[in-house]
């Protein structure tokens, strides 16, 4: 465990003990909180309002790079609730609008 701290102590970080010794308890713990179209939406509301708030200022290379961070997140989000499904540990999908 020293190692996974070691490495996330580049900068403050706030991950319980316990979610750095089972990360699967901290992903179950996510998304019995925050559905996937919930998370979504979220997360495109954050880049929304930095878009808003940043465009005038921001290159278009920050741009693209949020844009790509953005995308890469969802996916992130996605595959983490996939990785949870097939391990049991989150329930299968319903028919969610």
């Amino acid at each position: 465990m020293e190692d996974y701290i070691k490495v996330l102590n580049f900068q403050p970080h706030k991950l319980p003990e316990n979610y750095i010794a089972d990360p699967d308890y901290a992903i179950k713990i996510f998304f019995s909180v925050h559905s996937i179209p919930q998370a979504r939406q979220n997360i495109c509301s954050l880049f929304r309002t930095w878009i808003k708030h940043i465009n005038v200022y921001a290159e278009p290379s920050d741009i693209l790079g949020m844009l790509l961070f953005h995308e890469q997140l969802i996916e992130f989000l996605e595959v983490s609730y996939i990785k949870g499904v097939k391990e049991g540990y989150l329930p299968k999908p319903t028919n969610e609008p």
